[in-house]
Formats: C-alpha cells, sequence, structure tokens
C-alpha cells in the first residue's frame, strides 16, 4: 500500500515524491474576471507558488502539471510559454510539463491549477531540520496586490533560481515560502517544525503581518557564519533582512526574558512577543 503522510501544505508519497499544487481563479484577461490581469501574469504566479513549495521542501522539482481553464489560443498558449519559463529557472526541462486546455466551451473567466511534483534526494526533507542558534533570515519582501504591485521581476520579490540555488548547494538548514499570514506565522511555524522557537531580532523595515502573496518572500534558516555566503548565492539584488533566531523551546512556566547572553551583532535579538508589524532591519 502506498504510504502518504502530509508535511505542512506538501502531500509526501512513499518518502520518495513531494506534490504541492495551486490554484488562481477569476484574475485575468477574461470578460467575467474580477481582477484584470495579463495571462502570462496569472500563470507565473500560479505556478511560482507550489513550484517554491517543493523547492523549500528540498525535494528537486521534476514535473508540472497544468490545468488551463481557458482556450489553447491565444489564451493558453500565452500561459504556456510562461509556464516553461518560470520552470526552466527550477530546472524542469519542458518535456516534463503537460497539462491541458479548455476547447469545448467558451469561457467567460479565466481559472488555472497547477500542480508540482519533485523527488526526494539522498539529504531527505528540510522541513523541521533548523538548529539551535541559526539565524532566519527572509529573502525578498512581502507583496500582496492590490495593496502592491504584484508583477514578473519585481525587484523586491526572490528569485524562484536564487532560492533554487541555495537549498540545492546546502546553505540552508529549512527553507518556507511566506504566504497569506505573513512573517509572523511562518517564522514561527519554522521553529516550531523543528521543536524550537524563535526569538525576534528589532525591527524596524516592513511589516511581520502583511500577506506574501504569491511567495514573493521565502524564510531561510541557516547557521550563522553561513550567512554571507547565502547573501551572495541570492544576489545583491534582492533585500534580505534578518527577521529571528532559533532557539532551545522553553517549559510552559517559562517566561521569555531579556537578551541572551552571548549573542553577536548578527544575532541580537529580545525575546517578544511575534511583533505586529514594522520595519525589520537589513542584513
Amino acid at each position: 500500500m502506498d504510504a502518504f503522510r502530509r508535511v505542512r501544505d506538501l502531500l509526501i508519497l512513499d518518502d520518495c515524491w513531494v506534490i504541492a499544487a495551486d490554484s488562481v481563479g477569476g484574475i485575468g484577461p477574461k470578460p467575467a474576471d474580477t481582477v484584470r490581469a495579463d495571462a502570462r501574469t496569472v500563470a507565473h504566479f500560479a505556478l511560482r507558488v507550489p513550484l517554491l513549495e517543493v523547492i523549500c521542501s528540498g525535494a528537486r522539482p521534476v514535473a508540472v502539471i497544468d490545468n488551463l481553464c481557458v482556450e489553447l489560443d491565444p489564451t493558453g498558449r500565452e500561459m504556456l510559454d510562461e509556464i516553461r519559463l518560470l520552470a526552466a529557472q527550477a530546472g524542469i526541462v519542458s518535456e516534463a510539463i503537460t497539462g491541458s486546455t479548455e476547447e469545448n466551451v467558451r469561457t467567460q473567466a479565466t481559472g488555472v491549477g497547477v500542480t508540482v511534483m519533485g523527488r526526494i534526494g539522498p539529504g531527505g526533507l528540510l522541513p523541521g531540520h533548523s538548529h539551535p542558534g541559526d539565524v532566519i533570515l527572509c529573502a525578498g519582501l512581502p507583496l500582496s496586490a492590490p495593496h502592491d504591485d504584484v508583477r514578473i521581476g519585481h525587484p523586491s520579490q526572490v528569485p524562484v533560481a536564487a532560492v533554487s540555488a541555495v537549498v540545492a548547494a546546502g546553505l540552508v538548514h529549512d527553507a518556507l515560502p511566506v504566504g497569506s499570514k505573513g512573517l509572523t506565522w511562518e517564522v514561527a511555524q519554522l521553529a516550531e517544525s523543528a521543536g524550537l522557537r524563535a526569538v525576534w531580532v528589532e525591527h524596524a523595515a516592513f511589516s511581520l503581518t502583511a500577506s506574501g502573496g504569491p511567495a514573493s518572500c521565502v524564510l531561510l534558516s541557516c547557521a550563522p557564519e553561513s550567512v554571507e555566503v547565502v547573501l551572495g548565492a541570492i544576489g545583491g539584488g534582492t533585500p534580505i533582512h534578518v527577521v529571528a533566531r532559533v532557539v532551545h523551546s522553553y517549559s510552559r512556566s517559562e517566561e521569555p526574558h531579556g537578551p541572551a547572553s552571548g549573542t553577536t551583532a548578527l544575532s541580537e535579538a529580545r525575546e517578544v512577543s511575534p511583533p505586529r508589524g514594522g520595519p525589520v532591519p537589513p542584513v
């Protein structure tokens, strides 16, 4: 019997395969769409979310299944062109992309469903492998429409290829795309998955509760001595901030207090409740 289990938003099959999925509806170029957007933009962000989920799990993306609830020409073809471009940034070849379009009825609104499959390597999965003392970096900024200008190639959005390179190089112990619940939620999830807790740094540059929208930013947990290498691998064009560090959990009877002893300039922090928002200092 096949063995299934869930890890975060991922489905794990036989400890060999990672499956992630996402959908977009009512956003696009069709007359009945609620939000107007071009076909390429819709396809890009529909794929970006599950693609980053698989990459951040530590698995190697190998296939994309796109279900496009639009006609092939012209809308579907524009979507497929963008899907192939973005998939290539994660090493997925065009031959490993399949799916379907709607050719039986005329569509008045846009709908897209995307599934990404990844193969688990010898090193296993990343979730739950943060170490005490790790620094949590946020690569990119939380962006979400309609508050923000969410577009392909936004300079505040971490590139998929950069995240793929950092994870593949073994530079991080865990990675997690930021979703609609914002950094406050995701940082806690990252630390707790390893049986640890997050200690927030003094923050001062962007809201920690703002939605990450279509995974515009990614959390990276790494050793303090690896930070400079990670920064170089991500690239100077992407904003990166230290948001927290990971420490041992305390018992329920303990209360957070004061700065931990032996902190460095990088990890200086005070133990606080998840911040309500505000700026975060850059690295």
